[in-house]
C-alpha cells in the first residue's frame, strides 16, 4: 500500500473509534450505570429538609423530663405547650404546675407532638411549639387549663395564630390572669384576695412559703447551707405532700424513684 493510500484510510480509522466509543456508552447507559443526573438527584434527595413547614404535622417522641408548667424536654428536643401559659419560677403556683406535668406522664413515656397547620414551629428561645399528647389520649396543655394551673394564651387573641384548640382550651381555663400579667392559678386566688401581713419570708425555715421550689434535685437539696429541710418527704403527710411532690414529679429527677412514697430518702 502507498503512502499516499495509507493516509485516505486514516480518517476511516478514527471515525471507526468514535462509533465504537459510543456504542461502548450506550451500553453502559442500557445496562443501567447512573448517570450525571442520577447522581446529583441522589445527592440533593439525601438531604435533610430544611423548610420545617413542610415536616409531618405528627412526630412520635418520648418524654424525658419536666422543664415547668407549660415546657417539657422529650427525645426531639425541648417542647413549649401551644396556647398555655403557667406561673413562673418564683410566683405562686410554678411547683404545683411542674408537678403536675411530672404526675401525668412518666420518662420514658411516648408522647405525640402535633403542630397544628399554620403554626410556627419554634418560638424565640428555639423550643418546638406543639400539642402534646399521651398514650392515653391525654393533652398536657388542657391537664393544666382543667387542673387550674394554667390560663389559655398565646392564640388569636394576643395576635398569635389561632389553634385549633383555642376555643376548647378558653372554656377549660379556672386559672386567671392578675393586672401585672402574672398567672394566678386556681388554688393562689384565695391566697393573692387574702390580706398579708408580712412579704418577707422566714428564710431558712420550713415555713418559708414554696422555699423547695429552688431546688431542682434532692441532691442540691442535700448540699444546701440555708438550714432547709433534706428530707424524706411523706406524700402522706399534708404538711409535706407539697414538698414531695415537687421533688418527686416536678424537678424531672424522680426524687421518689424506688416509688414508696417517700422523696429525698
Amino acid at each position: 500500500m502507498t503512502r499516499r493510500s495509507a493516509r485516505k484510510i486514516r480518517p476511516l480509522h478514527i471515525l471507526g473509534g468514535v462509533l465504537a466509543i459510543g456504542l461502548i456508552g450506550s451500553i453502559i447507559i442500557v445496562t443501567g450505570a447512573p448517570s450525571l443526573l442520577d447522581r446529583v438527584q441522589a445527592v440533593v434527595s439525601e438531604q435533610p429538609d430544611t423548610h420545617p413547614e413542610k415536616a409531618s404535622a405528627h412526630v412520635s417522641a418520648t418524654f424525658v423530663s419536666v422543664i415547668d408548667g407549660d415546657t417539657i424536654e422529650t427525645s426531639v428536643g425541648a417542647v413549649r405547650l401551644i396556647g398555655i401559659d403557667t406561673p413562673e419560677r418564683g410566683e405562686c403556683g410554678y411547683g404545683e404546675a411542674s408537678a403536675q406535668i411530672g404526675m401525668t406522664v412518666a420518662p420514658g413515656a411516648p408522647l405525640t407532638l402535633t403542630r397544628p397547620e399554620g403554626q410556627n414551629d419554634r418560638d424565640r428561645y428555639d423550643r418546638l411549639l406543639r400539642y402534646v399528647a399521651t398514650e392515653a389520649g391525654a393533652d398536657l396543655g388542657l391537664v393544666q387549663l382543667q387542673a387550674g394551673h394554667a390560663i389559655a394564651r398565646f392564640d388569636s387573641r394576643d395576635g398569635y395564630p389561632m389553634h385549633p384548640n383555642e376555643a376548647s382550651y378558653q372554656a377549660a381555663q379556672t386559672a386567671i390572669r392578675d393586672a401585672t400579667g402574672v398567672v394566678v392559678p386556681l388554688g393562689c386566688q384565695a391566697q393573692a384576695q387574702s390580706p398579708v401581713e408580712s412579704q418577707e419570708p422566714i428564710v431558712g425555715t420550713a415555713v418559708e412559703e414554696g422555699w423547695w421550689y429552688q431546688y431542682t434535685s434532692c441532691g442540691r437539696l442535700k448540699r444546701n447551707a440555708a438550714g432547709h429541710p433534706i428530707g424524706p418527704f411523706s406524700r402522706d403527710d399534708p404538711a409535706q405532700a407539697a414538698i414531695y411532690e415537687w421533688f418527686a414529679f416536678g424537678t424531672g429527677n424522680k426524687g421518689d424513684g424506688d416509688g414508696d412514697g417517700m422523696a429525698c430518702e
